[in-house]
Order: C-alpha cells, then structure tokens, then sequence
C-alpha cells in the first residue's frame, strides 16, 4: 500500500450545513493525492473569474473550498454555506497538504 492511500484526510466539521438537502457533517479530503497540474491549472483559471489577482490563489479560504468541491464532485458552489470556522481549517489541511514536506 502506498503512503498516501494510508493517510486519511478528513475535516470533521464543527457545525453540518445543508447542500442540496444533505446534511454534511465532513468532508473528506483525501483526493488531494489525485489532484494533478490540469486539476490545479483549472482551480486557478476559477479563481480568475472571480475576481482574483493576487499570486498563490492555493493559499486562500475561496482555493481551499473549490478543492473540496473538486475532490468531492460536487459544484463550485459546494463549501459556501460551511460555517467560518470550518471554512478556516479547510484552508488550513489544504494549504499544509500543498506545502508541508514530506
């Protein structure tokens, strides 16, 4: 078994919100391992069209919630009801996944 299929990302949230009438209680992070550069090319032209224009758009709270859209096949919309909080640790396990070494 290879080491990332043995590390398990997930954000156990602090409050659930409602998406399309389903209560999500986690999300499960863990298809950051297969995430690749198209993946990435295509989050950032999405940053783009919402207005961003700063450098490193992966260490923001709006990045880390169109991932765990991406990962978890949902729509970009996906994360905007999560409490902040929640939406603070997300960018958090997100942004140390991207640059943590290791």
């Amino acid at each position: 078994m290879e080491e990332q299929e043995k590390v398990e990302l997930k954000l156990n949230l602090s409050e659930p919100f409602l998406y399309d009438g389903e209560e999500i209680t986690e999300l499960d992070l863990s298809g950051l391992f297969h995430l690749n550069g198209m993946d990435m090319c295509e989050l950032d032209r999405h940053m783009i069209r919402l207005g961003y224009t700063g450098s490193n758009p992966e260490i923001t709270r709006q990045y880390a919630m169109l991932v765990a859209a991406k990962i978890n096949h949902k729509p970009m919309d996906f994360c905007n009801r999560m409490k902040a909080r929640d939406s603070v640790r997300l960018r958090s396990m997100v942004t140390a996944f991207f640059y943590a070494r290791g």
